[in-house]
């Protein structure tokens, strides 16, 4: 392509192509059935050239837009790229063909200009079941990826902009919420439908070719600036390890290890340090590890740069087939988002042994806490799912102290409403406050786990969860503490008891009464520092508010209360 594009024009379509997938997001938001989707925004949108490399995505979540990609890949090879029609679109979920988990759907449609494909929409949002064991498709102990869930290859969903009913029809009949999901899949090809519309639009005002000469030198800007950065680290490789607590079956940690070279204008990820896949669902496939990957390496280069297909050519990814990071098929796999956390934690473990170069955080509450209740309600007494995957403690940086109450860095869900559960389940929020102490003690501290408690309002109801970092905490840098655990807890009128007392973050099926309570505990962020060396202006604000004890000030900090000083913040 010989046209050339000045760099103002280049920028203006830059931020078309943000705006067109933020509005995808807009319009799968407020056409969607699901709380998960409408209050949750469990979703993430992107825009992407016609073999599948992303050219923009929103600000959604991180751990799906890096795996996008693979399923439009997937999508192309399935049906061809020459055998789509306008108006065709593709839906799929098969974690070993572009998926990440089952409960993730995937809608992808091809956008035409002048008779050809020119590029392609693509969304993936987190529906509350999608079949298999258990209510709501986590079940903690499935040993082979049939169990977990419905799983579909790349299938033409919708011909001609006619969703196949027979299709439609298979797929409700195998989830325990078909009304829900039936809109969300409309919703989901809603979105893509806005994005045809405006990438069709940005076609006729500027013409395809400045449309692709733009979208080229966009992925390509990203490219540079990330090579700009990367150029002046030091060369070498650095090594490092973090644990899930266990798999759901088999009651061992489950070790990922990294090793992290830096070449020059490269970076490497070595995974094969890391343990063999598992018997319980928590091994990541392909899409969530690379995923995962592109998103530490961005945090801690620039966050600022454009994500997309540029920004991740600096990276090589390897994890050996076999390995919990690149399972065989069938192994199960809904859990893998839990992996994917740990993951981040250890590449930013790697990059905090680097001399200089990235930007390094301490480990955060590394969990999706994927809770689920699951009831019946109404005249018919119809199923319905209940999804939490509340925030915890981020770490603390060298100069900050870490967030308290925050979705992990995969993850860039919205808060749910205690007025939007308690509207449409028989479900109570008692509880929802910070976890005292839980914030890793360091020169900065790290941020603070949750606590929610859920009333059963049903006559029965059953939990489940897949959740991790209730064993092993997050980790500190530069001589900062780990933060606190989390825990999941049963109260059935005797006092709170753990839900799962063998394996801890994992529970199955969990069977609950009208009036139980169940305690969603999540987990601390690492604290930066030693804890000595933090100011005594910060530790009496924490006294204050509440997020540590006196026994903490005391015991953690060494501070004798009574002669604290009011000295300026740090």
């Amino acid at each position: 392509m010989n046209e050339k594009v000045d760099p103002i024009t280049v920028g203006i379509i830059r931020s078309h192509l943000v705006s067109i997938a933020r509005e995808m997001g807009v319009t799968l938001r407020q056409t969607a059935y699901s709380n998960i989707f409408n209050e949750g925004s469990d979703f993430s949108c992107g825009v992407f050239d016609s073999s599948g490399r992303l050219w923009a995505q929103g600000e959604f979540l991180p751990i799906h837009l890096g795996a996008l990609q693979f399923a439009v890949r997937e999508a192309i090879e399935e049906v061809g790229i020459s055998s789509f029609e306008e108006g065709d679109a593709v839906l799929l979920n098969d974690p070993y063909r572009g998926g990440t988990h089952l409960p993730d759907l995937t809608a992808i449609t091809p956008i035409f200009f002048s008779g050809e494909i020119i590029a392609f929409a693509a969304n993936r949002a987190h529906h509350a079941d999608i079949g298999g064991t258990v209510p709501g498709s986590f079940y903690s102990e499935a040993r082979e990826n049939f169990q977990e869930g419905l799983r579909i290859p790349p299938v033409r969903f919708v011909r001609r902009g006619k969703i196949d009913q027979d299709l439609k029809e298979i797929i409700l009949n195998n989830v325990r919420v078909p009304r829900e999901m039936s809109g969300d899949l409309e919703a989901q090809f809603s979105s893509n439908r806005t994005a045809v519309k405006r990438t069709i639009n940005l076609c006729e005002r500027y013409s395809l070719q400045t449309l692709q000469y733009a979208a080229k030198e966009i992925c390509n800007q990203s490219e540079k600036r990330m090579l700009s950065k990367i150029k002046d680290w030091p060369n070498g490789t650095w090594f490092a390890e973090d644990y899930l607590d266990n798999d759901g079956i088999n009651n061992k940690p489950i070790k990922i290890h990294v090793a992290l070279t830096v070449a020059d204008d490269k970076l490497e990820f070595d995974f094969s340090g890391s343990d063999k896949q598992v018997t319980g669902p928590v091994n990541s496939v392909r899409g969530m590890t690379a995923s995962a990957t592109y998103l530490a390496v961005q945090a801690a280069v620039d966050p600022t740069i454009p994500a997309n297909d540029g920004a991740y050519r600096p990276i090589n990814i390897f994890a050996p087939e076999g390995c919990v990071l690149n399972p065989k098929f069938p192994a199960p796999c809904t859990g893998g988002n839990e992996t994917s956390h740990r993951i981040v934690n250890v590449i930013q473990k790697a990059f905090a042994e680097l001399p200089y170069g990235p930007i390094v955080i301490s480990g955060d509450h590394g969990s999706s806490n994927n809770l689920l209740i699951s009831t019946t309600s109404g005249p018919n007494q119809e199923p319905n799912v209940f999804y939490s995957y509340p925030e915890g403690g981020w770490g603390a940086l060298d100069k900050k102290d870490g967030e308290n109450a925050l979705f992990s860095i995969v993850g860039n869900c919205k808060n749910m409403p205690a007025e939007a559960l308690e509207l449409s389940l028989p479900i109570r929020l008692l509880k929802y406050e910070l976890r005292q102490d839980t914030g890793g003690a360091g020169r900065h501290r790290g941020g603070l786990g949750t606590h929610r408690d859920y009333e059963i309002l049903a006559d029965s109801a059953s939990l489940s969860f897949v959740a991790d970092r209730c064993i092993y905490g997050a980790n500190g840098l530069d001589g900062g503490k780990e933060g606190g655990v989390g825990a999941y807890f049963v109260n059935r009128g005797k006092g709170s008891e753990l839900a799962s007392p063998k394996f801890v973050s994992k529970g199955t099926q969990i069977s609950l009464k009208k009036g139980d309570i169940v305690s969603q505990c999540t987990a601390g962020g690492g604290g930066y520092g030693k804890p000595e060396e933090r100011n005594d202006y910060d530790i009496k604000r924490d006294l204050v508010l509440g997020y540590i004890s006196r026994e903490e000030a005391i015991d953690t900090y060494g501070i004798n209360l009574e002669n604290i000083q009011n000295t300026k913040p740090s």
